[in-house]
């Protein structure tokens, strides 16, 4: 759609609203100006006027986002953004701002409905993650209306290793959102935090939800050992941090009787029996021995959110996630019911594969609710109606960026491919990674029609993201990391296809979660 022959800025702006009415799926309009070769690509559902006066816009100029402002250049707004005047017509100047992380922090201030918020409407919440910064209209399309949103799930791990300031994610959804004009409210999730200053540095950058990961790959390996080891295991608890004592811990669980009450999922199900909880002595020395440093952390951790008075406006969750096992519904108890008794206020747990018992701890230990793997989405008990599920799904932003350079951009994808390969191998000795590198065929071995069939291939999607990281580091000789920029240039380039892939992707999720559901149900 072009716009042209307007004569001042209520015009443009009315043609523009029109547009909005009109186009189902918000594509840039372009906007031609008298004497200009290059039009002014506007999105137009990103139309809003300024409480100081002026319209503001997100768009693109020469193939370049950015956030435009419609005005008199003596407008008070316009000093207030790092700008340029391109374009002069009629009674308004229009300025050009690129998306810059001071651009996009004022424009959050300005505009507090498109910043992240703690606040969750909704029983269901979904969190994804978008390391390249591209995939949120795609997860609008997908998600909006199904479930509260956690845009900018991001690992403060594969931040740093991919040396990405924390704050970037949030401004890429702050574009996003602007954009699409989407004001239905979002989270920011930081996730795999293991110590407090990882919690400052993301508090500072504005995230709102904060997912607590302090665990040791042989965290449930202690519940194999004997009474001995078990004992043993006690004295690393920190128990003067805790300002605890292991007799009185151990003899607050050891033979106590919990009823939880019965758990059931629909209407027409047959009331199951309650869920009881009777730990013995090893089940409780086991979590004593798993649970207590990690406790400890936690306090600790939280604690910066409460010096900073920030506590009430966040969301905490303790992760256990990738953790190799499932808490038990006593570990998740003994984990709730202690923290509660250091006056941390815990909102949700992710205690790996859920079930219906977890779900009847939850709802006796205040938790605001339980996190897991998307296919859990819909199975929200009865019973606890007051509960929520938030669901988590993994980053496919470069894997499906890799399947469409796959098909546009073939020599790209090769090249990208093929270093990957060569460098699997330094990946498994510093990550432990277990992928042999025959696995993943030779791009020589292929055609070009057949480069799509390389990113089906089983675990490619593992494989890409252990690689990312050093494909993202790549420098040219001018020190330039010519990778990373030239997937960004493509992604750009070819955003509806980007886009409809990562749809498309995201709805297989989401059937896959129903088709889960039903057949458990």
């Amino acid at each position: 759609m072009t716009i042209e022959n307007f004569s001042n800025r209520r015009d443009l702006v009315s043609m523009l609203e029109a547009a909005a009415r009109e186009s189902s799926d918000n594509e840039p309009v372009s906007v031609y100006f008298p004497g200009e070769s290059r039009p002014l690509q506007v999105y137009p559902r990103s139309v809003r006027s300024h409480p100081k006066g002026g319209v503001f816009l997100s768009g693109r100029y020469n193939d370049r986002d950015a956030l435009f402002i419609l005005g008199k250049e003596g407008l008070r707004v316009m000093k207030e953004y790092d700008g340029d005047i391109v374009i002069r017509h009629s009674d308004f100047s229009v300025m050009k701002c690129r998306w810059t992380r001071m651009v996009a922090r004022k424009a959050r201030e300005d505009f507090p409905q498109f910043a992240p918020t703690a606040r969750q409407n909704g029983r269901v919440s979904v969190a994804f993650g978008d390391v390249l910064g591209f995939a949120g209209k795609a997860q609008l399309r997908a998600f909006k209306g199904k479930a509260g949103l956690a845009f900018s799930r991001q690992c403060i791990h594969q931040l740093e290793s991919l040396d990405i300031h924390p704050e970037d994610a949030i401004d890429a959804v702050t574009r996003i959102t602007f954009q699409e004009g989407y004001e239905g409210g979002y989270a920011a999730e930081a996730c795999h935090l293991d110590a407090p200053e990882q919690v400052r540095t993301m508090l500072d950058a504005g995230y709102t939800r904060f997912s607590l990961e302090p665990f040791s790959p042989s965290l449930f390996s202690l519940r194999e050992k004997p009474k001995r080891e078990l004992l043993d295991k006690v004295f690393d608890v920190p128990w003067i941090e805790l300002k605890e004592k292991f007799e009185l811990m151990f003899h607050r669980y050891k033979g106590i009787r919990v009823d939880l009450g019965p758990v059931r999922f629909a209407e027409e199900e047959d009331t199951p029996e309650p869920v009881i909880l009777m730990p013995g002595e090893a089940d409780v020395l086991a979590a004593i021995g798993m649970l207590g440093d990690i406790i400890a952390r936690v306090v600790a951790m939280e604690r910066v959110l409460v010096e900073e008075g920030r506590r009430d406006d966040l969301i905490l969750e303790v992760s256990f996630a990738r953790a190799e096992g499932v808490l038990t519904p006593f570990e998740l108890y003994f984990l709730v019911n202690e923290l509660l008794r250091h006056d941390v206020r815990v909102d949700f747990v992710a205690p790996g594969d859920l079930t219906p018992e977890h779900w009847a701890v939850a709802r006796n230990t205040g938790l605001a609710g339980l996190s897991g793997p998307i296919h859990h989405i819909d199975a929200i008990p009865l019973e606890t109606s007051g509960l929520r599920f938030h669901g988590v799904l993994q980053d496919i932003s470069y894997l499906t960026a890799m399947q469409c350079m796959a098909d546009k951009a073939p020599d790209m994808f090769r090249d990208i491919w093929r270093r990957s390969r060569n460098l699997l191998e330094q990946v498994k000795e510093e990550s432990g990674l277990e992928l042999p590198v025959q696995k993943f065929p030779s791009d020589k071995e292929v055609s070009d029609n057949e480069l799509g069939g390389l990113v089906s291939v089983d675990d490619a999607d593992l494989f890409l993201r252990h690689t990312m990281r050093w494909i993202f580091a790549q420098i040219d000789e001018h020190g330039r990391r010519y990778l990373r920029s030239g997937i960004m240039d493509f992604i750009r380039k070819h955003e509806t296809e980007y886009t409809d892939a990562l749809v498309a992707r995201y709805e297989r999720f989401i059937e896959t979660a129903a088709a889960g559901q039903t057949n458990s149900s």
